[in-house]
């Protein structure tokens, strides 16, 4: 597995692990330029967090929001915190709602995606 980034860099990072001692709140992101290393590091991770999300970029299919995380992969405790419901795997997740300004019906449910990556298409 190659390690992730704290730094984001758009033209190569298409995946994303958060990771929270408390669900509410997640601000330690690792960026990933393979959905394997990705998937990887997210797997690890549920042995030391309460909270762990796995997100990737893509396109929602509306105007302003064809480059958008989505998160597709999420622990238990973030689906009970939340009412997320079970992930339901890549091509459908919740649209990051923390930076990005969404219209409710984006906002409070699960969206189809087309992913971004150019390697896994």
């Amino acid at each position: 597995m190659k390690p992730g980034t704290s730094q984001y860099d758009e033209e190569i990072h298409f995946h994303c692990v958060s990771t929270s001692t408390d669900p509410e709140d997640s601000r330690a992101d690792t960026y990933f330029d393979n959905i394997g290393d990705a998937k990887e590091f997210a797997e690890v991770q549920v042995a030391k967090f309460t909270a762990v999300w796995l997100w990737e970029r893509g396109n929602v299919g509306r105007p302003g929001f064809e480059d958008v995380w989505v998160t597709y992969w999420w622990t238990k405790p973030r689906a009970i915190g939340q009412k997320f419901g079970d992930p339901e795997g890549r091509g459908r997740g919740w649209v990051d709602w923390m930076n990005n300004k969404l219209p409710s019906d984006l906002k409070y449910s699960i969206q189809e995606y087309v992913p971004l990556d150019p390697k896994i298409r």
